[in-house]
C-alpha cells in the first residue's frame, strides 16, 4: 500500500521530481551536443544541482520525502552508495546515471558540490561555475580533497621539469611553427600526429601552450595533461621496480637521468 502524503507535501515533491527531470534533461543536452565537453556547460548544471540541494536544509517532513523518493529512485537505477548518503551524493549520482560519465568523475562532482557548500565563496547557485574555475576545475578541486594526491597542476610541473632535463628525441619544424617562433619561443607544444605502418608519426597539428591569436586558442589544458602523464610514467616505473640506490633507479628501462636527479633532490629534501 502507497503511503500518503498531505497535497501540500506531495506539491512540494512534484515540483522536487521535476527539478530533477529538467537537470537530466540539460545533462542530455550537453552531452549530446557539439560542446560535450564545455566546462561552461558542465559547471552551470553542477551549479543546478547545488540550488535543490540547497532546498533540502530543514530536515522537514517535505525533505524526508525527497530522500525517500530519492533512494528508492537510486535502487531502480542500481545505483551504489554508503550506508547514509546525503543528498548530494544522491542527486549527483541520479542526475549523471545512464550517461557515459564514470563512477570516479561522478565522485568527483559529489566532492566539489561538497565543497561549494562549506566554501564561503558560494552563496547561491550561480556562485558555483566561479568557484570551480577559482580552485582550477573539477580534477584539480578534487586531487586537492584527497590525501596523499597531487593536483594535476602539481603532476604537470613535476613532467615540465622532467621534459626539461630529457634528451631531445627529434626536431620539427614547419613553416608556422617557424612564423610563431617569437611568440613560443620557451613555452611547450604538443604535436598531434597518427602513427603510419612504418613508426612514423605524421604530425597533423601543432598545439601551443600559450594562445597565439583568436583563431588559435591556448593548447594549456593538452599540454599539462601530456606533461602530468610525463611524470606519472617515470614515477609508475621507480614504484614498480622499488630500486634502494640511485644507481638501481638510473638503469631501469625508460627510467631517465633527468628523472634520476629529481629524484635525488626529493630524497635530499627529506634526508
Amino acid at each position: 500500500m502507497k503511503k500518503k502524503y498531505p497535497t501540500i507535501n506531495n506539491d512540494f515533491l512534484h515540483s522536487f521530481k521535476e527539478n530533477i527531470k529538467t537537470i537530466v534533461e540539460a545533462r542530455e543536452k550537453w552531452q549530446g551536443s557539439l560542446f560535450k565537453s564545455a566546462n561552461d556547460s558542465l559547471y552551470n548544471l553542477l551549479g543546478k544541482i547545488f540550488d535543490l540541494i540547497e532546498e533540502t536544509k530543514t530536515n522537514s517532513e517535505v525533505d524526508k520525502e525527497k530522500r525517500d523518493w530519492l533512494l528508492s529512485e537510486c535502487r531502480n537505477q542500481n545505483l551504489r552508495h554508503n550506508m547514509k548518503p546525503s543528498f548530494i551524493q544522491l542527486i549527483t549520482k541520479l542526475v549523471f546515471c545512464n550517461s557515459d560519465v564514470d563512477s570516479r568523475r561522478i565522485s568527483s562532482y559529489v566532492r566539489v558540490l561538497t565543497a561549494a557548500k562549506q566554501s564561503k565563496d558560494v552563496a547561491v547557485a550561480a556562485d558555483v561555475p566561479n568557484f570551480i574555475r577559482k580552485y582550477g576545475g573539477i580534477e584539480e578541486i578534487r586531487a586537492s580533497l584527497s590525501k596523499n594526491t597531487k593536483t594535476p597542476t602539481q603532476r604537470a610541473e613535476l613532467g615540465r621539469g622532467f621534459a626539461l632535463k630529457s634528451k631531445v628525441l627529434c626536431e620539427l619544424t614547419t613553416e608556422e611553427t617557424q612564423s610563431y617562433a617569437t611568440k613560443t619561443k620557451g613555452s611547450f607544444a604538443v604535436a598531434l600526429g597518427i602513427v603510419n605502418a612504418k613508426g612514423i608519426i605524421e604530425v597533423k597539428h601543432v598545439c601551443y601552450e600559450n594562445p597565439i591569436n583568436n583563431n588559435m586558442p591556448s593548447g594549456k589544458t593538452a599540454i599539462n595533461n601530456a606533461l602530468s602523464n610525463l611524470s606519472l610514467e617515470s614515477r609508475e616505473k621507480l614504484i614498480r621496480v622499488l630500486p634502494e640506490t640511485l644507481g638501481q633507479a638510473s638503469r631501469i628501462a625508460g627510467v631517465r637521468p633527468s628523472d634520476v636527479g629529481i629524484l635525488a633532490i626529493y630524497l635530499k629534501s627529506y634526508s
